[in-house]
């Protein structure tokens, strides 16, 4: 810490405080989306997900595949796992049904290779989380399709209609750009058919 002082607080300068910044490398990626937030191991790093109906967490993680697998069982006690394993590869997937409905899930892989939310459409079908498709505003888990939906259907022409119906961009304001363009592409494409 800098032994300079601001005069009147006391509180030390801050601002030429020397610090060093490395990246932090982990082997493998994945994510886990269940009713209410997992608790991951220590040593893991995540993030959570804003999902509609569900709390979703993005992580990266040094354990191996296998690892995870004997864990799923804890972090889904009342649940009928589903799971696939790939040890060549580095994958695991689990899906846990209670009653035959989807509760949640916990896909991990190589880093250079993470899953992907539609991954989980893949591996169970039918409705869910992975039918929004990419997700552009992550404080809402609004996905690509629910917003092409309110553009194709009139709910919405613009971002600040889509912030109406969707909520889409009303909070941190980081999917606005994408929004934009994704409004732009929309006008262009009607433009063109319509001059067609």
């Amino acid at each position: 810490m800098s032994p300079q002082t601001d005069p009147f607080s006391g509180q030390p300068e801050a601002k030429a405080t020397p610090v060093a910044v490395a990246p932090v490398v982990f082997a493998y990626r994945g994510f886990a989306l269940a009713c209410e937030p997992l608790t991951l191991p220590e040593g893991t790093w995540w993030a959570r997900v804003a999902l509609p109906g569900a709390a979703g967490t993005l992580f990266a993680t040094n354990d191996a595949p296998m690892a995870w697998h004997q864990r799923a069982p804890d972090l889904f006690p009342q649940a009928v796992l589903t799971e696939y394993v790939d040890r060549q590869k580095g994958l695991y997937r689990a899906a846990a049904f209670i009653d035959g409905k989807l509760e949640g899930a916990l896909f991990v892989g190589p880093a250079d290779a993470p899953p992907q939310w539609g991954d989980l459409r893949q591996m169970v079908g039918g409705p869910g989380i992975a039918q929004s498709g990419t997700v552009i505003c992550a404080c809402f888990g609004i996905g690509l399709a629910a917003i092409h939906e309110a553009l194709a259907s009139r709910k919405a022409a613009d971002v600040a209609e889509i912030g109406l119906a969707l909520r889409a961009g009303t909070k941190c304001g980081t999917c606005l750009p994408e929004l934009r363009s994704i409004v732009d592409h929309e006008r262009h494409a009607r433009e063109h058919t319509h001059a067609v």
